[in-house]
């Protein structure tokens, strides 16, 4: 925003400002910047301006539309003939509400230098964005941001992503609703100064404050704090287990408990990829491994030692694999529990309702 600021006060753009005050006194200014292309939604915003003079006569003589489309794409038939269209659509208006000494509208196919454009921006009264599709449309801001003085009204599509920012102070429009724009344009030309300048001073403020550098600022800061997030929810690698101590503590305890894992812990690895349905074949399949049964079963023979098998999985699959050693099983996470020679209990409450689980699965 500086820069546009800044500009204004060349003595190239001063000059550009007095001559077009000379060349337009005595009629309001609308402005269009974009490019020639087919989301910006000029044809759309020139047959608005075409019903606003249709119902409001008295404003023939009393506005003017200034049009600067930036031909893109010139090679490619569909933007050739979006050319002759705003052409046709221009020349007809012109035909139809223009004199002698004026036209309704002044359409260029052409870009403006820096200079020249920041002098437009400043003379005009109402700024007209009628995207039908738009990221974010610089014009929007660069028009604010060149309207310390003037303090002009912006008319901007809902579509535009500018709406986010500066929609609170613009008039939003429908720019495929020709009807609401020509009455926009009405209500932009005939308002009154203190609610022109409450729209222009919350949309300056935007613009001067949310600049690129705040942006690029913010960024980073957000980037740096998903960076540090991500880490704090990275899986850290466990110490190693000082095996010689713990096996020293467990040879002098006298009563001692194992709360065992059973998936990826006391299980060979099973392959399931490909397959649908794959976790739960895996769980299906999960076995223990051969080589810990005789390590387990030994645990389980003494009797100073608790041994407690802990799983996500199916009570099915823990009775399964350990229905022969002496030891506790608890399946589903802690949900039931027993020990091998005993019945399953639950460790909910009782009386619960559990009617959901069947529209759940």
């Amino acid at each position: 925003s500086d820069r546009f600021k800044r500009a204004l006060d060349i003595d190239a753009a001063k000059r550009h400002v007095n001559e077009l005050k000379q060349r337009f006194a005595g009629r309001k200014v609308m402005l269009g910047v974009d490019r020639l292309d087919m989301i910006k939604g000029i044809p759309q915003k020139i047959l608005a301006f075409e019903k606003f003079l249709e119902e409001n006569p008295e404003w023939i003589d009393k506005v003017v539309l200034l049009q600067i489309a930036v031909p893109t794409r010139t090679d490619v038939p569909e933007y050739q003939k979006l050319t002759s269209q705003v052409h046709e659509i221009v020349g007809r208006i012109n035909g139809r509400f223009g004199t002698l000494s004026a036209v309704p509208i002044h359409h260029l196919d052409r870009s403006l230098d820096f200079h020249a454009l920041c002098a437009l921006y400043a003379v005009t009264d109402v700024a007209l964005v009628t995207s039908l599709r738009d990221g974010m449309n610089l014009v929007s801001y660069e028009y604010v941001a060149c309207q310390g003085s003037k303090k002009g009204v912006l008319i901007l599509s809902e579509f535009a992503g500018a709406a986010q920012s500066l929609g609170a102070g613009a008039i939003l429009v429908n720019p495929w609703n020709i009807t609401e724009v020509a009455d926009s344009i009405k209500h932009a030309l005939t308002m009154t100064s203190d609610e022109r300048e409450k729209r222009h001073r919350h949309n300056y403020a935007h613009v001067t404050t949310h600049t690129a550098q705040d942006w690029a600022e913010t960024f980073v800061c957000e980037l740096n704090d998903t960076v540090a997030e991500a880490l704090m929810r990275t899986r850290q690698v466990p110490p190693d287990l000082p095996s010689r101590t713990a096996i020293q503590q467990y040879l002098q305890s006298k009563n001692r408990l194992l709360i065992l894992g059973f998936n990826s812990t006391l299980t060979e690895p099973v392959e399931s990829s490909g397959r649908r349905g794959g976790d739960q074949i895996k769980e299906m399949e999960l076995k223990l491994h051969p080589d810990l049964k005789g390590p387990l079963r030994a645990l389980c023979e003494d009797e100073s030692t608790t041994v407690i098998v802990l799983s996500g999985s199916d009570r099915s699959v823990l009775d399964e694999n350990f229905g022969e050693f002496n030891l506790w099983l608890a399946a589903e996470h802690g949900m039931f529990l027993r020990p091998t020679d005993g019945e399953w209990m639950t460790t909910m409450p009782e009386h619960l309702n559990m009617d959901w689980v069947d529209s759940v699965k």
